[in-house]
This record gives structure tokens, sequence and C-alpha cells, in this order.
């Protein structure tokens, strides 16, 4: 009796057990790593860099805009008729006080000058004959040889040669007043200008009409202007019927400014006007600073930040503004508690010095925070903290103040 025989299995049938069994390997080693990696991970605690706030003397500050203008400045007109006979100055140049600016033809001038010279000389002629006459009159009424109608007449007329005379003066004053107006002077130190008329015009004369014939500004001291919001008068003001204000109308404050080009502030200056109104159409108030510009770096125009001091010196806590976050609820800080867990804890922040932070509410000197490696945190987790001074970050800040 023959035994029937098998089909032969194909070799994708003799493979399958092996890819099987091959499978389940890789698979169970997979795993393995996985949960190895799990549990690395979990074990791993993240060291990050621990500080405690430090306190610092700082004066709470206000930040401005301002644009600079000139303390002095005005268009110079010309106050007698004539014709431009020399321009004296060199346009954008800097004149001083009393320098030639202008020369106008004079002839006429001195003519009329002359002529009322000559009128002053017969005046004073006919005073003085008005005089000898009346007194004449005057002795011979007393000698009982002449009349005292005479006397009267005598007198008149000597008041009114006396008159005439001085009619004559007031009309050469006038006159020697046209005479030295053909020459225009710088009335103040400062830059001048450019020419707005030409040698040979002619320009009319005239102390609201006159032509003008160019600009001056005074360069040193110069001003600068800048607006305060309502809610910021309104502190200012609290903080001086508290007297506790920095600036206030009774005690100007001395400012700080820095242009565009600087970091630091390097120039100061002093409030000299407050405006008596807040202007109805933007709410704020004009303020004004007088700032010393010896080295003409400021010019009419120029923008600059104003530091302006609101109230302090105080005692602050601080701490650098890079470890500080914000959530929904606003501003926060992690700070470690019992067994290093990190905790996110709420905070009212102030104004930045330097690379620190005024912190208002929220913290203590004696609370540890995180100021490094914030991104490898979060609250609820534990940490191993390296504690940082924070003694080289306040000296920074301290510069720039």
């Amino acid at each position: 009796m023959q035994l029937a025989k098998l089909p032969a299995r194909t070799a994708a049938e003799k493979l399958q057990p092996v890819a099987l069994t091959h499978t389940i390997g890789i698979i169970w080693i997979g795993w393995n790593v996985f949960a190895g990696s799990a549990v690395a991970q979990q074990e791993v605690i993240p060291a990050v860099d621990v500080a405690t706030p430090i306190t610092q003397e700082v004066t709470d500050f206000d930040i401005y805009t301002g644009r600079f203008q000139a303390a002095r400045g005005l268009d110079l007109r010309a106050e007698t008729s004539g014709t431009i006979t020399s321009i004296e100055f060199i346009e954008g140049a800097i004149v001083e006080e009393g320098d030639v600016l202008f020369v106008l033809d004079d002839r006429r001038a001195r003519a009329e000058v002359a002529r009322l010279e000559a009128s002053m000389a017969e005046a004073t002629a006919t005073r003085d004959l008005a005089r000898v006459e009346f007194d004449r009159a005057a002795e011979l009424a007393e000698r009982q040889a002449g009349a005292q109608r005479d006397v009267d007449q005598r007198r008149a007329q000597l008041a009114a040669a006396q008159a005439v005379l001085e009619a004559t003066i007031a009309q050469l004053s006038m006159a020697q007043i046209e005479l030295e107006d053909t020459v225009v002077r710088a009335p103040f130190s400062g830059r001048i200008g450019a020419a707005r008329v030409d040698q040979g015009e002619i320009v009319d004369g005239g102390t609201g009409q006159g032509t003008v014939l160019t600009s001056l500004l005074s360069v040193d001291p110069i001003e600068i202007v800048f607006d305060a919001s309502e809610s910021d008068y309104l502190a200012y003001v609290r903080l001086d019927l508290a007297e506790q204000a920095g600036s206030s109308r009774q005690d100007p404050a001395q400012v700080r400014l820095k242009v565009a080009d600087e970091m630091e502030w390097s120039h100061d200056g002093q409030i000299d006007f407050i405006d008596n109104r807040l202007d109805d159409r933007t709410g704020t108030i004009r303020v004004r600073a007088k700032v010393p510009n010896p080295g003409d770096l400021f010019t009419p125009g120029l923008f600059a930040e104003v530091r302006v001091p609101r109230f302090g010196p105080y005692d602050a806590v601080m701490i650098p503004d890079a470890a500080i976050l914000s959530d929904q609820a606003g501003r926060i800080v992690y700070t470690l508690g019992e067994g290093d867990i990190v905790h996110a804890t709420p905070i009212q922040i102030g104004q930045l010095v330097g690379a620190l932070r005024v912190i208002r509410s929220g913290l203590s000197t004696e609370d540890r925070i995180v100021v490094d490696g914030l991104m490898s945190v979060q609250p609820g987790a534990q940490v191993e903290p390296r504690p940082v001074n924070l003694s080289e970050t306040a000296a920074a800040s301290e510069v720039g103040q």
C-alpha cells in the first residue's frame, strides 16, 4: 500500500514562520527601547539658573518724545525803505549780537538828517531871540517903561519858538533812526538763515509790513517741547499734593535727554514751563525744557527722547527682565518651592532699568526665581537649581540709568 504524497511546500510557505518570528523580535526590541527612553526621560531633572531678587534705589521716570525749537527766533524785516547795497554775512553761519547783516542805500536818510539839523539850528536861534525879547519886555514892564501886553506877547512867542524847536528835534531823532535802520544788525547771537533778498533789490520798510530779509534763530540754550497725557498730568498733580512728585510747577525737574543715535541719557535739561491748560483736541498738556547746547548738536526740528522723574528715589525689588513671562492672566515668573518644585507666580511690574525690571508686587527678596533655562521647565516639575548672583546685572543697570 502506497502512501499518498503530500504536495511540496512552496518557498514562500517555508519562510512564513521565520518572518513571523523576526517581526515579533523587532517589535519586542523596539518596545524595550521606547520604554527605556521614557524611563530615562522621566528621570532627567533639568538644571536651571536660580537667583533671589535684589533691592536697588531707583526713581520712576516717564519717557516722552520731544522736538527741539529755538529759544529765540524771528524773521528780520526791513524797517526803512531803500536799496540793498551789500549783504554782510555768510548764509547759515553763526552771527553775534550787533553784527552787520545788510546795508541799505543811506543817501536820502543822510540828506534828511542834514536838513533837519539845519532846521534845528534855525529853530534854536529863533527860540534864543524870543527869549531875549521876552527878557527885555519883562524888564521894561518891571520898570514901568513897558506894557504888560508886550510881556505876554513875548512870552507866547518864546513858547511857540520852543515848541518849534522841540518838534524839529523830534523830527531829527526820527531821521537819525531812519539812517541807523539802513544798517541791519543782528539783534541777538544765533544762526542766520538764507538771505531772501539780493543786492540791488529795493525793499519796503515798516515794523509790520517790511520786507523779510532773512531769519535768525538762537542756538544756545535751546528748548525742547513735549506733550504729557491727561493721566500723566493727574498722576503728577496727585503726587505733588502728597509731596512726593519728582516734578511739579513749583519745583520743576531736571530732565535727561538722548537723540536717535544715542544709547545713554547723555544730556541735561531743566523744565521751565508747563502750560496752563490741556489741549481740547488732544487731551495733552504742553511742557517745555531748556537745554544747554554749547556744541551746537541740537537744532530746531530735531526729535529727542526726554526722561522726566515722576516718583522716588525709593528701594525697589528688581529681577532680570528676561525672567518674566506672560500668560492669559498677566505677567508671571517661575519660582521654586519645597523640593525645588516650579510654581508660576503672578507679579505686577514697573519700569525697566537697564536689564532689570522693577517688581511692584508679587515677590520678596527671599523668593527663588528661575532666571535662565525657562524653556526647559514648567509648573509642577522638579528642577536642579544652580544659584547665580544678580550683582553684576545690577551694576550694569546702574550705569544705564
